[in-house]
């Protein structure tokens, strides 16, 4: 995989160089009728042999005839091939061939763009996955339509680089990535910065969350999930923390005092339950309507 420095900013590296501006769909209709007026054969030898100002309005051509004879021009550079890596009307042959040219190969910006187009084949974008920085990875996985192979393709390049990854790194992964073996790896990490990063992630999920409760191996994992309420106050979380030994006696307190009478008899029959805990929750169904032990 390539490197990335640890002082540059990942959102600056991970879209370096794609400046060009969107191309929306009625602009594109317009270029592609004006080319359309004139005969192929011509359009496919300017292709070949035009100069870089016809070679760039030609990027925008709807025929694969004239897009390989751009692609067959040693002339044709990267401005040219960028306006094609990043059209979804592009067919899935010349994604493919594009993926394999030496130019791309040599680029970052056409690789990642290339990825980031669902047109491109996964076949073709599995060979490319490698070649890209960290953060091109992460927006692998929260781009809509991609093909799943290409997502857990990314999602196993971030893995393998994860526990290397300096702390601001895996504090910034921790807020944006997803991934279904991601954000667990990243809930029981031995930071707790990175915990605290990831209990905010838009794309966690009650589920991840409990599950990292039952397979917590650092006392901050708990605590920390215990201490936000965006989580805490989800039920399946709660019974997984008042089943965990790490949870301090305080904490349980609280959580004791929110359970209804039918958690709190769930609770009390369960051997897993600490004693500590197994105490405060007979003593609650004392307090609690319908939950006397």
């Amino acid at each position: 995989m390539a490197d990335e420095r640890e002082d540059e900013r990942p959102d600056e590296r991970a879209g370096a160089g794609d400046t060009l501006p969107e191309i929306s769909a009625e602009e594109m209709a317009a270029r592609q009728a004006r080319l359309a007026q004139l005969d192929l054969l011509r359009r496919v030898q300017r292709a070949r042999s035009g100069t870089p100002e016809e070679r760039l309005e030609l990027a925008f051509d709807a025929t694969d005839d004239v897009l390989n004879a751009l692609l067959d021009n040693e002339a044709t550079g990267e401005e040219e091939l960028t306006i094609i890596a990043r059209r979804r009307d592009v067919s899935h042959e010349v994604l493919r061939r594009m993926a394999g040219d030496r130019r791309v190969q040599e680029s970052h910006r056409l690789r990642r763009l290339l990825v980031l187009n669902p047109k491109l084949p996964a076949s073709a974008g599995l060979r490319l996955i490698p070649n890209l920085f960290l953060f091109d990875l992460v927006t692998v996985l929260i781009t809509p339509a991609l093909p799943l192979e290409i997502k857990t393709a990314a999602e196993n390049a971030i893995l393998q680089q994860y526990q290397s990854l300096p702390l601001g790194q895996k504090i910034t992964l921790a807020r944006r990535g997803n991934g279904g073996r991601l954000l667990p790896q990243m809930l029981n990490d031995a930071s707790a910065d990175v915990v605290r990063a990831v209990l905010n992630n838009p794309f966690l999920t009650e589920s991840t969350v409990s599950t990292a409760v039952w397979k917590a191996s650092h006392q901050h994992v708990v605590i920390l999930i215990a201490d936000t309420a965006r989580w805490a106050n989800r039920n399946y979380v709660k019974m997984a923390l008042l089943r965990n030994r790490m949870l301090p006696l305080g904490r349980a307190v609280t959580l004791v005092g929110t359970l209804t009478p039918g958690q709190l008899k769930e609770l009390s029959n369960d051997p897993t339950v600490p004693v500590q805990v197994r105490n405060l929750v007979l003593q609650q169904m004392k307090k609690k309507p319908g939950g006397a032990a």
